[in-house]
């Protein structure tokens, strides 16, 4: 389905889940298509505050290969901010989601910046009193689309394992094709896409660079398959990435509110700062 090579997994929920759509999941799905095209980075870092304190490991993100050359969608925009001026920082995992959270203007705000991508114009209504309340109306070609989208991850869903295990050609064209909507198949094991031919990975690099249908971003996708780096994280629901970022969500009021690291300017500007000091606020 040619629509999943050119939106976001973000873009695809919207169609999928429209006003349901959770602040939580619509953010970090982003965060892991932004990994996945390596325009952002996540680093483990040891350190040991005091001579007398154990040595931790904290968790950071920082800009990818892929940062400088990466043009971003709308709803893309709050994560990158962060590096603009300063792109060679690091900023902790847990500070991080909490700028971007800050920055979304909450789940009716950032569905606004998703929705106003210009792949999924035809799919919106765009009516005065519909933008005012930002409310989230599928127009008939969008209720179609919806229809298409869902009974194709489906059918993905429910064949892909079998086809990276019987016939890997296959399965790498269908998940190079949906390029991070990969995420919102709730079946795939992330195991078995380590086995991937790396002589059929080289076939489909040349395969894209020379047909000109395809969308741009397909190159940020297939090195991803190329590369180790991001299997070192599981993203299925029930692992330690996912409950990681859900749980950094949840724990804001409990946190957040009464850390020093309260916000970007006071966390990377001060001495103890999260990006690259004593390692601030875990």
């Amino acid at each position: 389905m040619k629509l999943l090579s050119t939106i976001a997994p973000a873009e695809t929920i919207l169609i999928q889940q429209g006003s349901a759509a959770q602040l939580k999941n619509l953010l970090k799905f982003t965060f892991m298509d932004l990994l996945l095209k390596k325009v952002l980075k996540i680093v483990e870092v040891e350190k040991q505050p005091h001579p007398r304190d154990e040595v931790r490991v904290y968790t950071y993100v920082e800009t990818g290969k892929n940062f400088e050359k990466y043009t971003a969608k709308n709803h893309e925009l709050i994560f990158l901010r962060p590096f603009k001026e300063e792109a060679s920082i690091q900023i902790l995992f847990k500070h991080y989601v909490k700028i971007i959270y800050e920055a979304s203007n909450g789940k009716k705000g950032y569905r606004e910046s998703i929705r106003s991508s210009k792949e999924l114009q035809p799919y919106f209504s765009q009516t005065f009193f519909i933008s005012l309340f930002r409310v989230i109306k599928l127009t008939n070609e969008g209720k179609n689309v919806q229809q298409e989208v869902v009974s194709y991850l489906q059918e993905v869903n429910l064949q892909i394992n079998d086809l990276l295990e019987n016939n890997q050609k296959k399965a790498l064209e269908l998940l190079i094709a949906i390029g991070g909507n990969i995420f919102l198949l709730q079946n795939l094991d992330f195991d078995l896409l380590r086995k991937i031919d790396k002589e059929l990975i080289k076939q489909q690099k040349t395969l894209h660079a020379n047909v000109d249908s395809y969308d741009d971003s397909w190159i940020f996708y297939v090195d991803f398959y190329d590369d180790n780096y991001l299997f070192d994280y599981s993203f299925d629901e029930n692992n330690s990435f996912d409950t990681f970022f859900n749980d950094t969500m949840d724990s804001f009021d409990s946190e957040f509110d009464a850390s020093s690291c309260s916000s970007w300017d006071s966390g990377c500007n001060s001495g103890c700062s999260s990006c690259g000091g004593c390692g601030g606020c875990d």
